[in-house]
């Protein structure tokens, strides 16, 4: 059900090399069929922002939270603050803890919205859509530059630019799957992962396959007790034929 391709190399880190696959036509008609009418619980639209800003703020209070505490602490947060860097680097730090309580980590996560807020005043004027407006290589770069942003939260940014048939940021659920199936080996990194999905998917169709398969990780793929039974990707699964082997 699938092909194989040339090699991935990990770079710097012990990965072996592992096959890179390419999904099936069949298993994509599958994973339509059984998610498709799941589409709208990915993410509420009303909190996919068009100001950069407010979406990088979003997506550092969804680190280690559910998507339900994320909410409450961007709707604390705006209700005490106006959601901009120019509010926000100057705020009092513990009065932006109060804001986020509800969504975990606020100890960290309001000291780095306070410092990234700052950066981004300090770096990019306030704008962070000049960063944007990079080429994607030299914009991811760019935004990592600001503290506390790594790989992920970088590629959330941009997939506001070059949406997620360009760019796919790897969260768990996308790391758990890639692993299971194959895809990778169970330690490779960020960029080994994400440029296996990346040819996984098949390019015209990824922006769609994307959602999908985040639905499947997280409606029957999970960290604990997948459905395997019930799994439109068992033919192709490692996991389901090697129980134990990875989460």
């Amino acid at each position: 059900m699938v092909r194989k391709r040339d090699k991935i190399i990990a770079d710097n880190n012990k990965s072996k090399a592992v096959e890179e696959n390419t999904l099936d036509s069949n298993l994509i008609d599958l994973l339509e069929k059984k998610y498709g009418s799941l589409w709208k619980t990915i993410w509420p639209e009303e909190y996919t922002f068009k100001d950069p800003f407010k979406n990088l703020i979003i997506t550092i209070l969804s680190q280690n939270t559910s998507e339900a505490n994320c909410i409450r602490a961007y709707e604390g947060l705006a209700v005490k603050f106006d959601v901009t860097p120019q509010s926000l680097s100057g705020a009092d730090e513990s009065e932006i803890k109060e804001s986020i309580r509800s969504g975990g980590l606020y100890n960290v996560k309001a000291k780095r919205i306070r410092e990234v807020s700052r950066a981004v005043l300090e770096k990019f004027g306030g704008d962070l859509a000049s960063a944007l407006d990079l080429p994607k290589e030299e914009a991811k770069k760019k935004l990592m530059e600001l503290p506390g942003i790594g790989d992920k939260t970088a590629d959330v940014l941009l997939t506001s630019r070059y949406s997620y048939q360009k760019v796919i940021p790897i969260d768990t659920h996308f790391e758990r799957v890639a692993k299971r199936i194959g895809l990778v080996d169970r330690v490779a990194d960020y960029n080994t992962i994400q440029k296996a999905l990346m040819h996984f998917l098949p390019e015209e169709k990824r922006a769609q396959l994307s959602g999908l398969l985040w639905l499947f990780a997280k409606n029957t793929c999970k960290t604990k007790n997948p459905k395997c039974y019930e799994c439109p990707l068992a033919q192709i699964c490692e996991y389901k034929n090697k129980k134990g082997w990875g989460k």
